[in-house]
């Protein structure tokens, strides 16, 4: 692979993990609202589905990794000895590519918190109805 092939895979792996975080923020908003109505068929249906795209974004992220450390000869802390690499609209596109995918990155990471504590609580009361409150569903 020459040097112009990995730069122009690293750029397109950071615009298809763009393109599928946006992807994540929908699926992680379907996964809120699923929980918030009880529908495990369709918590486990999307939950499925995150699983399949964060294999695929991780995927991509090993490969940019490792092209990044090939092309700088190191591994490196963020993405900027790379982009140095690239020339005018290329460059441009990458960083703000990485800055977008930065952006969606923090929000489907809030997101996945909220779902995540919704669930924790919902699981808490079902916890307490369950053990903790005796007779609640005793026969009268």
């Amino acid at each position: 692979m020459t040097r112009k092939d990995a730069l122009d895979a690293i750029l397109a792996g950071l615009v298809a993990d763009v393109v599928d975080y946006r992807a994540l923020r929908e699926l992680l908003d379907a996964q809120f609202e699923a929980a918030l109505h009880h529908d495990s068929a369709r918590i486990a249906d999307v939950g499925e589905r995150i699983t399949a795209l964060a294999s695929r974004m991780h995927a991509r992220r090993a490969e940019r990794v490792g092209l990044a450390t090939r092309l700088v000869g190191r591994p490196a802390e963020t993405p900027d000895p790379v982009f140095a690499l690239m020339a005018g609209p290329a460059r441009a596109r990458a960083e703000s590519s990485w800055r977008e995918l930065e952006r969606h990155v923090s929000e489907c990471k809030a997101l996945n918190e909220r779902n995540c504590r919704l669930l924790m609580e919902q699981h808490e009361i079902m916890r307490r109805v369950l053990d903790s409150e005796v007779g609640t569903y005793a026969p009268a």
